[in-house]
C-alpha cells in the first residue's frame, strides 16, 4: 500500500491529481491520497500520517515547496519529494534539489511522466527495504551497508563473511576484477576485533619488486641509494589490525619467499637489517588468477598459497547474479543524480533486459562507469537501451540454454562429452576450480585428477 500527499492552492490542480493518484491504485497496490492547500495543512497531515510519496507546488499562499521539504528533511530523510513549478528555470531546479527534493516537475504536470516518476520512487523504496531486510537477517550486529544485492549468489557471501570476519584467521578472496574484492576485504577487517586498529591496503600489482619489498617489510638507513633514514613498512604500520594484500598472484617469487617467512614466524624483518620485529596481523588477500593454476606453471609458490588459503571465498561475477542489477542501479544513480543535478528514476524493461544478458567482463566496476556515462548524458528520467554506446549495444550477450539433449552427438565417447564439459565450465569460472568442482558437484580433488587425466 502506497500514500501519498498532494500539497497544491489550486482547487482545479489538486482534485486532479488526487483523481489522477488514486486512479493508479489497484487492488495489488491500493494506494492512499492525502490533499493540503498550503503548508499549515500539509504538516498537520505529515504529524498524523505516514507518506511514502510527497508532490508540492512550488509557491504555496504561506510558504513555499523548498522551505517544506527543508522540514520534512529533518525527520524523513528518505522520503521522495517532487516539486512542482510553473516558471520552470536551471536556479529553481537547483535550488530545489540542494533543499533536499528529489526531483521536479514543470506544471501544467505531464500526468505519464508524474506516473514514471512515481512508479520509480516507490520500485526504489520497495529494494531499499528488501536490502534493509536481508541485511537484517544476515545479522544485527553484522555491518554490511555497502553490500548490495539480494540474489541468491550474494546471499551465501554474506552468510560466509559472517563466519569469516570474526575468526581471526588469513583470508583469500578469488574473483574477477570489479567483483568488489577490496570492499570484501574492509567488510572482513570492520567487523572483526581488529576494527579499531589500521586497515592497511596493498596493491601487489602496482609496484616492482624493490618497491614493494621496502614498501611490506620495510628499510634501514643505507641500505640502498636513497635510503637515508630507517622506514617501517606496511607490516610495521598495520600492527594489531589487518593488512590487504590485493593481486597477490603478481607477487615476485623472492618476494614470495619473504611473505612466506612473515607468515609463519610471525615477525618481518626490514631491508638492510638482521634484527626481527615481532608483528600482530591479519592477512587478507585478493586474486582474480587461478593461483593453484599459477603454481603448476611455477609462477607462485604453493606452499605460500595453503598459507594465504586458510579459507577462501569466491565472489560471484556480475553476470551470475544479475538479479541484483534493480538495486545496484537503486544504489549508484542516486549518487549520479545528486552528483550531476539528473533526475533519472528507472531502466525502460528493454535496458533490464540487456543488462541481465549481458556478459559483464568488468563486473561491478563496469556496470558502474557504464551507467554514470549514461546519467551525465540522460535527457529523461528513464534511461533506454538507446542510450547505450553503438559498441555496447552490439556486444555479445548470452544465449537461453537449450535442452541438454539438444547437444548430444551419437557415437561420441562419455569421457570426450565428461572433458567437454569440464573445459566448458572450467572457461565460464575463469578457471576457478573451487567454483567449477561446486558446480559439477564433485570435489577439487576429483576435479583436479580429471583434469590430469584428460590433459586440459
Amino acid at each position: 500500500m502506497a500514500s501519498f500527499l498532494v500539497i497544491e492552492d489550486s482547487d482545479a490542480q489538486r482534485e486532479a491529481l488526487e483523481e489522477y493518484l488514486n486512479g493508479l491504485s489497484t487492488a495489488k497496490t491500493p494506494h492512499t491520497v492525502y490533499a493540503a492547500p498550503d503548508g499549515e495543512l500539509a504538516h498537520a497531515v505529515l504529524k498524523e500520517r505516514q507518506v511514502d510519496v510527497i508532490i508540492s507546488d512550488l509557491m504555496l499562499p504561506d510558504t513555499t515547496g523548498i522551505d517544506i521539504v527543508k522540514r520534512v528533511r529533518e525527520t524523513a530523510p528518505d522520503t521522495p519529494f517532487l516539486i512542482m513549478t510553473g516558471q520552470p528555470s536551471i536556479e529553481t531546479a537547483i535550488e530545489a534539489i540542494r533543499a533536499g527534493a528529489t526531483d521536479y516537475l514543470i506544471k501544467p504536470v505531464d500526468f505519464t511522466l508524474l506516473r514514471n516518476k512515481v512508479e520509480g520512487f516507490l520500485e526504489n523504496a520497495a529494494l531499499k527495504a528488501e536490502n534493509r531486510q536481508l541485511r537484517a537477517r544476515i545479522s544485527e550486529t553484522f555491518r554490511a551497508d555497502n553490500i548490495i544485492g539480494n540474489s541468491s549468489a550474494i546471499r551465501e557471501v554474506l552468510e560466509k563473511l559472517k563466519q569469516i570476519a570474526p575468526a581471526d584467521v588469513t583470508v583469500l578472496i578469488e574473483g574477477e576484477s570489479g567483483t568488489g574484492k577490496e570492499l570484501i576485504a574492509n567488510l572482513i577487517h570492520e567487523n572483526s576485533a581488529r576494527h579499531d586498529k589500521p586497515f592497511v591496503k596493498v596493491n601487489c600489482g602496482a609496484l616492482t619488486k624493490t618497491i614493494l619489498e621496502s614498501e611490506l617489510f620495510g628499510t634501514m638507513k643505507g641500505a640502498y641509494t636513497g635510503a637515508d633514514k630507517d622506514r617501517a613498512g606496511y607490516f610495521e604500520a598495520a600492527d594489531g589490525g589487518t593488512i590487504f594484500l590485493d593481486e597477490i598472484g603478481e607477487m615476485d617469487p623472492e618476494s614470495q619467499v619473504r611473505l612466506l617467512r612473515v607468515l609463519e614466524e610471525r615477525e618481518v624483518t626490514r631491508i638492510g637489517s638482521t634484527k626481527p620485529i615481532p608483528i600482530d596481523v591479519r592477512v587478507v588477500t585478493a586474486t582474480n588468477k587461478n593461483l593453484l593454476e599459477e603454481a603448476d606453471r611455477g609462477n607462485f609458490r604453493e606452499d605460500l598459497y595453503y598459507r594465504l588459503a586458510v579459507i577462501k571465498l569466491f565472489l560471484p561475477p556480475l553476470r551470475e547474479r544479475a538479479a541484483d542489477i534493480p538495486l545496484l542501479f537503486n544504489h549508484f544513480v542516486t549518487q549520479f543524480n545528486d552528483r550531476y543535478g539528473k533526475s533519472v528514476t528507472k531502466l525502460s524493461p528493454e535496458l533490464v533486459s540487456f543488462f541481465e544478458a549481458y556478459e559483464w567482463p568488468g563486473n561491478i566496476r563496469e556496470f558502474r562507469n557504464i551507467l554514470e556515462g549514461m546519467v551525465v548524458l540522460a535527457t529523461d528520467d528513464i534511461l533506454q537501451k538507446s542510450d547505450l554506446s553503438p559498441e555496447l549495444q552490439s556486444a555479445p550477450r548470452r544465449q537461453n540454454d537449450r535442452k541438454l539433449g539438444d547437444s548430444v552427438i551419437a557415437g561420441i565417447s562419455f569421457a570426450a562429452y565428461e572433458k567437454a564439459i569440464i573445459e566448458r565450465n572450467l572457461k565460464i569460472n575463469h578457471g576457478n576450480r573451487e567454483k567449477t568442482a561446486q558446480v559439477l558437484g564433485i570435489s577439487e580433488r576429483t576435479l583436479y585428477r580429471k583434469i590430469k587425466e584428460y590433459e586440459i
